[in-house]
């Protein structure tokens, strides 16, 4: 008798769940008959997404692969072409392209046009988008450290030092830290001010990880300590060379959408 009971009860639930979803069905039938309109607008709404969505993946492709090929048309020219004709079809490019990653890479080159003629705000300008990107970007990381130097070659010490600030703290390699904490070393050393330079050359000396860079941290470390003991005036901030003209390679470009 508890099997019977058993089996009875299970097929009533199974009716009564055959029964609810009938139910829903025809509750969704009656809706749509009564609501053709509005279901037909819904039905043509969803639509339009869906074809908006598939054009826009479409342009996006496109832009990307046009990109490509007027940056590769550019990279033919730079040899022949002079500085401001190239900056002027840099400039049309960026403008054309912009939010790509091929934008971006146009971006670090012009700024290495800028620094060749001392334009130092124009190229910080410039670079600052690329920037934006972090250091996860191999372009970003780029951008902000040549941010950085410009700054420093224009005797902005405390934006340089906020920049190579930045770098140590979004480092994702420990050579990229200390190469970041080295530039800072060397702000403190041309502003005078021998005691922040020393602890952080000897932080780096002390980094076992900096084994392969510890003896060029310990001239310099022996440098700023002699430097300090003979009270010499600090040294003037080098001049930083600006790059050879030419694009940087499609490799170091990151998927920027």
């Amino acid at each position: 008798m508890a099997k019977k009971s058993i089996a009875k009860e299970s097929r009533r639930e199974q009716i009564d769940t055959e029964d609810r979803i009938m139910e829903s069905v025809a509750t969704a039938t009656i809706w749509a008959q009564r609501n053709q309109r509005a279901a037909t607008i819904v039905l043509v709404a969803l639509a339009a997404v869906v074809a908006a969505g598939v054009i826009y993946v479409r342009y996006k492709a496109d832009l990307r692969e046009r990109a490509a090929v007027r940056l590769d048309e550019l990279r033919l020219t730079t040899q022949g072409a002079t500085p401001d004709a190239l900056r002027d079809e840099l400039g049309v490019f960026i403008s054309q392209f912009g939010g790509t990653p091929e934008a971006s890479e146009a971006r670090v080159f012009l700024a290495e046009l800028e620094l060749r003629r001392d334009s130092l705000g124009a190229a910080i300008r410039t670079l600052e988008p690329v920037a934006a990107l972090g250091n996860r970007s191999p372009l970003g990381y780029h951008a902000t450290g040549m941010i950085a130097a410009a700054q420093e070659q224009s005797g902005d010490v405390e934006a340089a030092m906020r920049s190579y600030q930045r770098l140590e703290d979004e480092a994702l390699f420990d050579y990229q830290r200390r190469a970041a904490r080295a530039a800072q070393a060397r702000l403190h050393e041309f502003a005078g001010e021998y005691a922040d330079a020393e602890r952080i050359y000897a932080e780096l000396v002390a980094d076992a990880d900096a084994e392969a860079d510890g003896g060029f941290y310990g001239v310099r470390l022996g440098e700023v300590r002699a430097r300090a003991r003979a009270q010499l005036t600090p040294p003037s901030v080098p001049v930083i060379a600006a790059p050879e003209q030419t694009l940087p390679p499609e490799d170091n470009v990151s998927a920027v959408d």
